[in-house]
């Protein structure tokens, strides 16, 4: 992930510094031709151009002259610079560490998500309805645009689960921010009891893409249960965490057929059979083909109507065509005459991960960085009790964030090290590039202050920064002491040159 941000970003700077190249062979020295010299134009008419750049020159001289000053007391105090300096980098440091860190920037996208999920066994119609509701819910803030509903997207997702995406009205038509309207309709949407709901970005699907996810695994359900339920007390009890889920889901009903074996033997039925019967009945059978007249074709499935196979009765009212023990051949007789029926329930969803059974703890963010409430968790969830065979890890953006600054800390200290080797080359010393390789960690300074005054947090961004700065920096220094040693070799001593 981290690779796919830097080469977009290398190749931007690589063409900025061509271009730059490019630009300081020939535009820089043809402007040099025609601008505005002070020892030529002593005596001559000034335009106003004239006139301001004179006035903006001497500003810049004073400020030098400033600069020189200062530079010269730097020099004979060199030790009260040191320190000051290295204090510099240990509070840098200090403040770096209450940042936070997050995998991307939080900022207003002018739209969201609010995903629900109803009880196992809800039917279509059921979970329409609570669509709608939500639908008027957010109807009635004058800070969305509009909104609309998927429920059962792609296929794949159970028709007792939606999805409602949210646009938003510009920043200057609403007095809410995307974050402040999202804790809102988190807090009313809290109170419908059967309703599970999560508000986030838009790419987040249903209880999968939320940025905070601790995965629970194991072989035994019911420890995995038992932990599970310990992680999701510590999740909510954690401050920063909002739509605290998980995958587990209620047990679904349904409806045991259990087979009197001898009876239906004796009325010429087996298991196959019954089992074959009801299963075309209730799930239905395909029996034919429906063309279109633009040739697309259907499936064409027979089964008995919606308020025919509802309830436990419906299974009841089941005629077995049977062919011996009965007076008259093909008599039906009814399924409860051979069996059972048992109101029963079934787990809705077994996920699995690394060959173990999982639970999967999912969360979004609010008002914390990522990384500062993944670190509480970690602490809070070392102390549950673990029994044997169950394993708690941390996925998601979790990971990714670990991934993320694994990679940066490694390209930095590749840069570091590719610097040092070109910089050596090109002065010929070992020594002189330690004197520019020493101002790189002074560049924190400026990073932990701007971020720590912003609010804001450690993220790819915010790295991807602080990398292009220490490379603005180690310029910086490289033109200094280039232009020292110049003025060294042409007979200057070495604090007039540094000044």
């Amino acid at each position: 992930i981290v690779g796919r941000f830097f080469y977009q970003f290398g190749m931007t700077v690589g063409f900025a510094v061509l271009v730059s190249l490019f630009v300081s062979f020939t535009l820089d020295p043809m402007l040099s031709s025609r601008w505005y010299d002070p020892s030529i134009e002593a005596g001559r008419h000034k335009s106003w151009l004239s006139r301001a750049l004179e006035k903006a020159n001497q500003k810049l001289e004073d400020l030098q002259d400033f600069v020189a000053r200062t530079l010269e007391w730097s020099l004979r105090h060199r030790g009260v610079v040191v320190a000051v300096a290295v204090l510099s980098i240990v509070i840098s440091f200090v403040i770096f560490g209450r940042l936070g860190s997050a995998f991307m920037p939080d900022y207003d996208r002018g739209e969201f998500s609010v995903s629900f999920k109803m009880p196992p066994g809800t039917t279509l119609r059921e979970t329409a309805d609570v669509g709608r509701r939500v639908t008027e819910v957010l109807k009635r803030r004058p800070e969305i645009a509009y909104s609309f509903v998927t429920i059962g997207a792609g296929g794949t997702t159970p028709v007792n689960e939606g999805t409602t995406y949210v646009k938003l009205k510009e920043k200057g038509e609403r007095q809410l921010t995307d974050f402040e309207l999202r804790q809102v309709l988190r807090e009313e949407l809290a109170r419908w009891p059967a309703l599970r709901s999560i508000v986030g970005e838009v790419e987040y699907m249903p209880g999968e893409g939320q940025p905070l996810q601790i995965s629970v695994r194991g072989t035994d359900l019911t420890r995995l249960d038992e932990v599970a339920l310990k992680v999701i007390a510590n999740t909510k009890a954690t401050p920063g965490t909002a739509d605290v889920d998980s995958s587990r889901e209620d047990p679904r009903p349904e409806v045991r057929v259990r087979l009197d074996r001898k009876t239906a033997s004796d009325l010429g039925l087996d298991l196959g059979t019954v089992a074959s019967m009801v299963r075309g009945l209730i799930a239905g059978e395909v029996v034919s083909q429906f063309q279109d007249p633009d040739g697309d074709a259907y499936d064409v499935r027979v089964r008995l109507g919606e308020d025919q196979r509802r309830l436990r009765q419906d299974l009841a009212d089941i005629s077995l065509p049977v062919m011996k023990g009965m007076p008259a051949a093909g008599q039906g007789v009814p399924l409860t005459q051979v069996a059972m029926l048992e109101d029963s329930e079934a787990p809705s969803i077994i996920r699995r991960r690394d060959l173990l059974r999982e639970v999967r703890v999912m969360a979004t963010t609010q008002e914390r960085p990522l990384g500062t409430v993944i670190d509480d968790l970690r602490v809070k969830n070392a102390k549950i009790p673990m029994p044997p065979g169950i394993q708690v890890n941390y996925t998601g953006q979790a990971e990714d964030l670990g991934e993320t600054f694994y990679y940066i800390y490694r390209a930095l200290v590749l840069a570091v090290v590719f610097i040092y080797a070109i910089l050596a080359s090109q002065f010929r010393s070992f020594f002189h590039p330690l004197a520019i390789m020493l101002s790189l960690p002074l560049s924190l300074v400026g990073v932990a202050l701007i971020l720590w005054m912003t609010n804001d947090n450690l993220n790819i961004m915010s790295m991807i920064g602080l990398i292009m700065l220490m490379g603005l920096v180690t310029k910086n220094a490289i033109l200094l002491i280039d232009y020292t040693n110049r003025q060294r070799r042409e007979g200057e001593d070495r604090e007039r040159a540094l000044v």
